[in-house]
């Protein structure tokens, strides 16, 4: 008997620590206690701007098509023949991962026929002008 009374009192107290932390959760309870709160020490940290990304960007889009350049000079200065794909690349970013999709998705090459000719059943399925 003892037994079955000490087995239901911790079923019941787990239930109730169980229950308790579900309603604490539930109703907020502790709200905001549990996030970090800091105040900036410096009066820099206060009124720091971070540069945007955008302007970042152009900076380094340009260092790298001024390296680009003189490396091509250079190269010509000897006689070698160089394209200059870091510096058109510099210009526009999206340039190299437009060709690298286009080629992936073979967007040069035309439609096969069955691929057409799947698209006009499913065409004439939907609009009901079967055969």
């Amino acid at each position: 008997m003892n037994r079955l009374v000490s087995s239901l009192r911790r079923i019941i107290t787990i239930f109730l620590v169980v229950l308790a932390f579900f309603v604490s959760t539930a109703f907020d309870q502790h709200g905001n206690q549990l996030q970090a709160q800091a105040e900036p020490v410096t009066p820099e940290a206060t009124g720091y701007q971070v540069d945007s990304d955008n302007n970042q960007a152009r900076i380094k889009a340009e260092r790298i098509k001024d390296n680009a350049e003189k490396s091509a000079k250079l190269l010509e200065e000897e006689g070698i023949k160089v394209t200059n794909r870091a510096a058109e690349s510099a210009q526009d970013p999206n340039k190299n991962i437009i060709d690298s999709v286009r080629e992936k998705l073979n967007l040069d090459e035309p439609i096969d026929p069955g691929t057409k000719q799947a698209a006009r059943q499913l065409k004439d399925t939907v609009t009901g002008n079967g055969d």
